[in-house]
């Protein structure tokens, strides 16, 4: 185990960390909340550990796949307890374990929360917790990879430990050309959604932290009543956005550089597609009857399947109250999940696609013994 080499990353992401709170810092000074402050001075104490841990370069920069899982798995700790300790020391969540479930949640952008009234929050509170879900969606390693210089092959092992997908691969020949490339399309979907709800008149930051819960599938709103207080134009386009952030980021790239029908011929991509539009109609026609019109069942279906297949968790109505067939459709795209390669959360659509392909492989060769059947997927032999 290099040893020296797993400190030098961890103090480049302390000092990472050290950035996304003294982003939060400003979002309080803006609003000249006092609960800013705790921020600041958790932010300095990231920015000095992290400078006196990247001081001293390793000399042995050999870095393999255990190193990697290890750098990953250090640096989430890291991550959640030094993003916890502003909500103790300003008092808005006093307990600290309570904070650290909190922030640990948004990180890995699972969305629980031990917050009964978020209304009673700080703008900066609601800030950080967004921005959790925002960093942790692509993940904070691969933002490192983006900017930092090029490190070679521990790169590619930090990317690999870092995925959600069943495997990782190169989007262009440098992988800090893929991470830049990874994070480009992450940023411009964000904006684009931001710009979006402005137009459509949502406040600049119920917009920026609705944008930042939809782009991490995590879902932590600003308000007790999630996305049900919105206009249903509002509640559309989050919708579209978190089913477009489900989708394998390949699929953008091969758009991107203008290959539509590589694209397009994503085996993942279209079953994913063809998922959700099953659930939405099989729910819509299962809860028409507590609706006023066909529109508004379809509205609230679309919305809380788009919401569930990619984990993220908001809601426009209490689900709850739904027909137990629409509840079971529900709990199974849950697990089922978003695309790999994507935010979205779940077992990931893709490793569905292969589990099925592998029974059928054994139905047939308990059928026909002697057959000889590889699986492939995505063109490729699995």
């Amino acid at each position: 185990m290099n040893t020296p080499m797993i400190r030098y990353l961890l103090g480049r992401v302390l000092q990472f960390q050290a950035g996304f709170l003294g982003l939060t810092v400003a979002v309080g000074l803006i609003y000249r909340e006092n609960e800013c402050w705790s921020f600041a001075a958790a932010a300095l104490v990231c920015l000095l550990v992290g400078t006196l841990f990247v001081r001293k370069k390793p000399q042995d920069m050999s870095f393999y796949a255990k190193e990697g899982y290890m750098v990953v798995a250090l640096s989430w700790i890291l991550l959640s307890i030094t993003g916890a300790v502003p909500y103790v020391l300003n008092g808005e969540i006093p307990r600290f374990e309570d904070a650290l479930f909190e922030v640990v949640s948004g990180f890995t952008t699972t969305g629980a929360s031990i917050l009964v009234n978020v209304e009673a929050m700080s703008h900066v509170g609601l800030f950080w917790r967004s921005f959790t879900h925002w960093v942790g969606g692509m993940g904070v390693l691969v933002f490192m990879l983006a900017i930092m210089p090029a490190t070679g092959g521990p790169g590619m092992f930090l990317m690999q430990a870092e995925s959600p997908g069943p495997s990782v691969g190169k989007l262009v020949p440098r992988l800090k050309g893929t991470a830049k490339m990874l994070y480009g399309m992450y940023i411009s979907f964000t904006l684009l959604e931001l710009a979006v709800l402005l137009v459509l008149g949502l406040p600049f930051f119920d917009a920026i932290t609705t944008a930042f819960g939809t782009a991490g599938t995590g879902g932590f709103a600003i308000t007790s009543a999630s996305m049900g207080g919105y206009s249903t134009a509002i509640q559309a386009t989050v919708t579209v956005f978190m089913i477009l952030f489900g989708v394998n980021f390949n699929v953008y790239f091969l758009m991107w550089i203008r290959k539509p029908k590589d694209a397009f011929r994503c085996e993942e991509m279209r079953c994913y597609l063809t998922i959700i539009a099953a659930a939405v109609l099989l729910i819509t026609f299962n809860i028409m009857g507590g609706f006023e019109s066909f529109f508004e069942a379809f509205h609230h279906a679309a919305f809380q399947v788009g919401s569930v297949i990619t984990t993220t968790g908001f809601a426009t109505v209490d689900f709850n109250q739904w027909p137990e067939f629409s509840k079971t459709i529900l709990v199974i795209i849950m697990f089922v999940g978003a695309c790999a390669g994507s935010t979205g959360g779940g077992i990931k659509v893709s490793r569905i696609m292969i589990m099925f392909r592998t029974i059928g492989k054994e139905l047939d060769c308990i059928i026909h013994p002697r057959t000889v059947k590889k699986i492939r997927f995505e063109g490729r032999e699995v």
